[in-house]
């Protein structure tokens, strides 16, 4: 009887031991549980956190950043009727604002508001069209105001080599950086991404009358005041023909002046006063069909007060005066000047780089047989303008890295 009984206490006390360690088991489970969950809204919360952005945020702020900043927020909340608008507005911020004592006092120069959109991958480019654009600005007349529209990709080292420019342009110059990471990310996998997209915002966040859009891929041979100045005789935009003229055809309109979007002259004020900033950004955000991306919304919306600029403002690198002329005859339907055109070609104010494929930068550049209307010139080459560009790239201060990077 005493041996049963202690067996049964044996057993007993074996249960109450392997409760108690199942118990332990389960809770060290909850408590390792709680941990991973803990751990996982820590994460989130720091992923969410962009200190990339903060960081960006933090360069170079100073007086005159806060006070661009300030007058930004007053510009742009005249648009806050619109929830849309003010969705965008909100996700848009001044990173920094650079500029010497020199062009705010001198009062006789004329500033020249110019839009540039930049990201990492074309940083090099971006930096060569802008030394080109600075080297033949006229000192005694001009001040360019850069707008600079960075995507997420911006980083502060990208952003510190165009500020290098104030060392050589300073008295010239005005810098100004907007953050717009957050901004038209829906197109962020698209071919050409979301960056070119920002140009439909210059309506929401510039405050002058009138602003030039230049692409990267782009000489500038000539100072942009002329260009700036250029009537728009009650037209929202001014640009260059574009290589194709029935671009709109599938949305019901047979336009005689479909232009290109790398190189406009934007009438900011008309736009506005006409409510077509709206209209711009609806059509982008909820079209889903835009063969040109944002290039079919602004021929779209801003049809029929589309005007024409000068041929030598963003002419394309073909490589003849009578290839040149063929082009640009075949593929519109009004008349044009050939004497205008020939003029422009031997003296550009602006080229614009779309012909070449790969890019006149690469090493081996050729002409494209995707360029549709260009297919039999495959004989062509634009030698002549890698080395325009090349000799550009030499007077950026990063021609080494240009070289180890594209040649």
């Amino acid at each position: 009887m005493k041996y049963k009984f202690k067996i049964k206490n044996k057993k007993r006390k074996f249960i109450i031991a392997q409760n108690e360690s199942i118990n332990i088991i389960y809770f060290y489970i909850v408590l390792i549980g709680k941990i991973f969950f803990l751990s996982i809204l820590i994460f989130t919360i720091i992923k969410s956190y962009n200190p990339s952005k903060e960081k960006k945020t933090e360069l170079n702020i100073n007086t005159s950043s806060q006070n661009y900043t300030n007058e930004f927020i007053q510009f742009s909340s005249q648009f806050s009727n619109d929830s849309l608008l003010t969705s965008l507005l909100n996700n848009i911020s001044i990173i920094s604002v650079d500029y010497s004592n020199k062009t705010k006092i001198n009062s006789d120069k004329i500033k020249i508001n110019i839009c540039i959109s930049l990201n990492n991958g074309h940083i090099y480019v971006s930096l060569v069209a802008m030394e080109s654009a600075l080297s033949n600005l006229n000192k005694e007349k001009s001040i360019y105001v850069y707008h600079i529209l960075c995507s997420g990709d911006v980083d502060n080292n990208s952003i510190e080599k165009i500020k290098n420019f104030m060392n050589k342009y300073n008295e010239n110059l005005e810098l100004i950086f907007y953050n717009m990471s957050n901004i038209f990310i829906q197109f962020k996998h698209q071919r050409l991404s979301q960056v070119t997209y920002y140009r439909l915002l210059l309506p929401l966040m510039i405050p002058s009358d009138r602003i030039i859009y230049l692409d990267n891929d782009i000489l500038v041979f000539k100072d942009l005041l002329e260009l700036y100045q250029t009537p728009f005789n009650d037209n929202y935009v001014l640009g260059s023909l574009d290589m194709t003229s029935n671009s709109l055809d599938y949305l019901g309109i047979k336009s005689d002046r479909y232009i290109n979007a790398g190189v406009l002259l934007i009438n900011l004020d008309k736009i506005r006063k006409d409510n077509k900033h709206i209209e711009i950004i609806k059509m982008a955000l909820f079209h889903h069909n835009l063969r040109s991306h944002d290039q079919t919304v602004i021929n779209y919306v801003f049809y029929p007060n589309i005007g024409l600029l000068p041929f030598k403002y963003g002419l394309f690198n073909f490589q003849s005066e009578s290839d040149i002329e063929n082009k640009y005859m075949n593929i519109i339907r009004q008349k044009l000047d050939t004497k205008e055109l020939i003029k422009a070609f031997n003296d550009p104010g602006i080229m614009h780089l779309l012909v070449c494929h790969p890019k006149v930068w690469m090493r081996n550049p050729k002409f494209s047989k995707r360029v549709t209307m260009c297919q039999e010139k495959n004989d062509c080459d634009c030698s002549k303008y890698h080395d325009i560009w090349y000799e550009y790239a030499k007077n950026t201060s990063y021609f080494e890295e240009i070289k180890n990077r594209y040649k």
